[in-house]
């Protein structure tokens, strides 16, 4: 069982003391993402107002249908004409009524305005979609990267006791000085300082993930060493830029603000215009005083109302809307050129990770071959033990940036298909693709 399993299962155990109640298991980044979608308060309330976002086309469109009411009243009349005989009767009626607007420009606007409203809740949710995803891709090649610190700062204070058992040997033989002992303490107990620091590290970002999917898990998939990290297509920053300054989610809100904007300007313009409306009522009632009968009246009106006068309100309204207006076409090109600019950010990342993962791959194998070249120099007195323990602390900075390097080369790919709003589940199944159960052993380097 090698270092990486050995920490998987004292993780485990770890949880299991801790005291979860639900049976912890070994998950991968797919299932961390799926989890956190189901668990997320933050998306389900977009969903939820997405829901609400639907109901705005048929609100605005019953402005433009029919209005039916109706009622029904009993009344009791008292007549009292001089030199005649009061009369006293009740009378029974009902009527209903229609309205139906032939020509109300702020009515039609606002329709227009909601099929916009509707789209913007669908756009909300899938950008909330794509800053969950992130945030749990994030949140699991944090805790990897934590997984990788510990076993290497184990891996490091290995080394350094191997050293320092060597030293007293030397010591012991009159080969070795008391400064040369000191020195290698001194490096062992900042070893071990750091190995502590790494494992709260680890604990809290294990903390961080089940938070995010609200369940315990006991070990994580992770990055093959042997894994083919995955090219840019197209490799030019120009090229992605155009698409996140296209179809950046940002960038479509903005998009979609400003053309509410505009009809809100057309709204304001409306009060301008004259409404025309067409009303009916029917009203039968029954008899009344002076008829032998029950009477009925049926009315049928086209009004149409002219907006003379309303004290500059309507002026002032449409100004307002102007103004609303050019602050939304300003924020759309400052979403516009944020996007493109974090494409062309995020592609640069990746270009230079790439690079960067082949250099310390090179630097990682001529700098063990430092380690044991000055090892074999130090038994035969042509190196010291400061030259050991600066070329052992070489290696192990170089293991530990390559192994950022790799986490990093894979966020910045989720971040380039973020911000060109193509981050779904199935680009996260192929970053999934490249990662081994936590079961697989995998061989951590070292100068052991």
């Amino acid at each position: 069982m090698n270092r990486r399993t050995l920490l998987a299962a004292s993780i485990a155990a770890m949880a299991a003391l801790l005291g979860h109640v639900s049976p912890a298991c070994a998950v991968d980044l797919l299932s961390v993402v799926e989890q956190a979608s189901d668990h997320d308060a933050d998306l389900a309330a977009m969903r939820a107002a997405s829901r609400a976002a639907q109901q705005a086309v048929p609100k605005a469109r019953a402005g433009l249908l029919p209005q039916v009411g109706g009622g029904w009243g009993r009344a009791y009349n008292s007549t009292a004409i001089d030199g005649l005989p009061r009369t006293a009767y009740w009378q029974n009626g009902w009527t209903v009524s229609l309205t139906q607007p032939i020509f109300d420009w702020s009515r039609w606007t606002t329709y227009r305005q909601a099929s916009f409203v509707e789209a913007r809740g669908v756009v909300e949710v899938a950008r909330a979609q794509q800053v969950l995803i992130l945030r749990a891709a994030r949140a699991y090649f944090d805790e990897l990267a934590a997984e990788d610190e510990v076993a290497r700062a184990v891996d490091y204070n290995a080394a350094l006791d191997a050293h320092m058992h060597q030293l007293q040997r030397r010591q012991s033989a009159g080969e070795a000085t008391v400064i040369d002992l000191q020195e290698a303490e001194a490096g062992m107990e900042q070893a071990q300082l750091q190995l502590a620091d790494a494992r709260n590290d680890l604990l809290l970002k294990r903390i961080a993930i089940e938070q995010l999917t609200g369940q315990p898990f006991s070990a994580l998939s992770r990055l093959s060493d042997e894994a083919r990290l995955p090219r840019l297509e197209p490799d030019n920053g120009e090229a992605w830029a155009a698409q996140a300054e296209a179809h950046d989610y940002a960038v479509q809100l903005k998009q979609i603000d400003r053309r509410i904007a505009e009809l809100d300007v057309e709204k304001a313009r409306a009060a301008y215009y004259p409404t025309v409306n067409l009303t009916a009522t029917h009203s039968p009632a029954g008899a009344a005083a002076g008829y032998s009968g029950p009477t009925t009246t049926s009315t049928a009106m086209l009004s149409i109302s002219i907006p003379i006068f309303e004290g500059g309100e309507t002026e002032a309204k449409l100004d307002e809307s102007a103004a609303l207006e050019d602050k939304a076409q300003n924020e759309l090109l400052s979403a516009t050129r944020q996007a493109g600019g974090t494409a062309r950010e995020n592609c640069a990342r990746f270009l230079a990770g790439a690079a960067r993962i082949e250099s310390l791959s090179r630097l990682l194998q001529t700098s063990r071959a430092a380690v044991a070249a000055t090892q074999m120099g130090y038994r035969v007195g042509s190196r010291t033990s400061s030259d050991v323990l600066r070329t052992v602390d070489v290696f192990y900075a170089t293991r530990r940036d390559l192994i950022h390097a790799r986490y990093d080369i894979l966020l910045a790919l989720l971040q380039l298909k973020d911000v060109t709003a193509s981050l779904t589940t199935d680009e996260v199944a192929q970053v999934n693709s490249l990662l081994l159960p936590a079961d697989v052993p995998q061989a951590s380097p070292s100068v052991r």
